[in-house]
């Protein structure tokens, strides 16, 4: 079942709503993908969504980081160790997938699966929120 952008899922901050919703674009795409393979993603389209989230994770975390140092923001130091944290476990579950490590095609599928919806709560729901009303980018 496809995530969908709800407005509970927004920090108040439009280039920080939009990478969030390119993330879910990709979670959704992928489970898509598994889908239409009957609940397998070929590995090429693995390979695809891991450098997709990578590309992401880098270039969002970054954003983020110099928006909240910008601002002053008080929760940055929580925050930039969850972004390490986060593209740690990004790296880690890359490398099993390269491995080989994540099992046979459906198994696979399923693990990413559930390492990408973990992602959105881990990485959203749980410490972009807490960005909401803290971040004023008129300073």
């Amino acid at each position: 079942m496809p995530i969908t952008w709800r407005e509970q899922m927004s920090v108040g901050i439009e280039e920080v709503d939009s990478d969030h919703r390119r993330l879910i674009d990709i979670i959704n795409d992928f489970e898509a993908s598994a889908q239409r393979g009957a609940g397998q993603v070929p590995d090429d389209n693995m390979r695809t969504t891991l450098r997709r989230l990578q590309q992401y994770a880098r270039d969002h975390f970054a954003r983020e980081e110099k928006m909240q140092g910008k601002a002053q923001y008080a929760g940055m130091a929580e925050n930039r160790i969850q972004h390490v944290l986060l593209l740690d476990s990004l790296n880690d579950f890359i490398v099993k997938f390269s491995e080989g490590k994540l099992g046979p095609g459906k198994v696979a599928t399923d693990k990413m699966t559930e390492f990408l919806r973990r992602w959105l709560v881990d990485h959203i729901l749980k410490v972009d929120l807490k960005m909401k009303g803290q971040i004023n980018l008129s300073r």
